[in-house]
């Protein structure tokens, strides 16, 4: 299955994970807690088996988007890459960040079909609809880091000002991640939530995402055209991650 993670561009927001997926793990006395809960046997058995299999989906796809990272970086990284295999490339992690959601969404939905409204506010350990923090952007790291690698300066105030766009769409496309996240954690908390305000929720951030990807795509285009390969290759070092 080819998943991805969720993130505008890598060159700016590395390691962004997918709406419903950066969650903290379910307790290992998790259908303890449940059948102090909910108190007939069987239906007790069907809600920790919905629980362990949302959690099972949720940490699967996690791990794949993890996987998966590389193979989007390389496609931002490297100066060899057209303007159009990264268009691809951050239209098909869109796809893959709408499956993976929508795939979690329904998991969960399976829980709350064996549990009252009452007992669904019990069941779940305290903070589990907490979103994790998002990963800082690596926009600002762009422009801090040309100076130390284009000497020329009519082309550092080139790449100055298409680093500034960058760091100006990637700060629009946060804000917009981030009211999305906290709003379809509330969604997934909710007991009477329904199906289709997450889907309109996800093709709402999918109409912004499509134009923040966009410009994204384009000034990163740009800031390769002007920098050399040497000087494009000192940047991804400084951008790259130590191992």
């Amino acid at each position: 299955m080819r998943m991805k993670p969720l993130l505008a561009v890598a060159l700016l927001a590395l390691g962004s994970s997918s709406l419903a997926l950066a969650q903290q793990g379910l307790p290992g006395d998790w259908e303890k807690k449940v059948a102090a809960v909910v108190p007939e046997a069987e239906r007790a058995r069907n809600v920790s088996e919905a629980g362990r299999k949302y959690d099972a989906t949720r940490q699967a796809s996690l791990d794949a988007m993890k996987a998966s990272a590389e193979e989007v970086k390389k496609a931002f990284f490297s100066q060899a890459s057209s303007v159009g295999e990264r268009q691809l490339s951050v239209g098909l992690l869109r796809d893959d960040r709408r499956k993976a959601a929508m795939a979690a969404v329904d998991a969960l939905f399976r829980v709350r079909y064996f549990v009252s409204k009452k007992e669904w506010s019990q069941i779940w350990p305290e903070g589990y609809f907490a979103p994790a923090g998002l990963p800082p952007l690596m926009a600002g790291r762009v422009q801090k880091a040309l100076p130390s690698v284009v000497t020329d300066p009519a082309r550092l105030k080139q790449a100055d000002g298409v680093a500034a766009t960058l760091t100006a769409a990637a700060k629009k496309d946060e804000s917009a991640r981030l009211k999305a996240t906290d709003k379809f954690w509330k969604l997934l908390e909710n007991y009477d939530s329904r199906r289709d305000e997450f889907i309109d929720l996800v093709n709402t951030l999918e109409e912004t995402q499509v134009k923040a990807d966009d410009a994204l795509v384009g000034s990163s285009g740009e800031l390769q055209r002007i920098l050399t390969p040497e000087e494009w290759t000192a940047l991804m070092r400084q951008l790259s991650p130590a191992p």
